[in-house]
């Protein structure tokens, strides 16, 4: 079985965070995931497009299970491609992800394909 999800939003917002409240912003990332967004020229541009993936999955995978964002985490592989890790699933059952995301100067915007793999 096969689910979507998708999710945009604002840089403008992240960024308005970040100045701000950034201790609050912290606590919904990893702390991989932080690391990578402060290292890049627009932290606010990375931390927006990982959020959209986090919102993504939980939207495909809410057929399957109810996640929290600070469920999911978005690594990179050596290539760059993103991929989902899964924490505090109770659950055997495998799931394949595919996501993508991207972004321009004003929305991040991500997708993601969920397959149930049976093992």
């Amino acid at each position: 079985m096969t689910h979507i999800g998708v999710d945009i939003e604002s840089i403008q917002r992240v960024q308005k965070l970040l100045d701000n409240k950034p201790q609050i912003l912290k606590k919904f990332y990893f702390e991989s995931e932080w690391n990578y967004s402060m290292l890049k020229a627009s932290p606010a541009q990375t931390l927006t497009g990982i959020w959209c993936a986090k919102e993504a999955v939980i939207k495909a995978m809410s057929y399957y299970h109810t996640l929290k964002i600070q469920d999911i985490e978005i690594e990179r592989e050596k290539s760059g491609m993103p991929i989902v890790i899964l924490h505090n699933l109770q659950s055997i059952q495998c799931f394949h992800f595919s996501l993508s995301i991207s972004h321009c100067k004003e929305y991040a915007v991500a997708n993601v394909l969920v397959n149930f793999i049976n093992i």
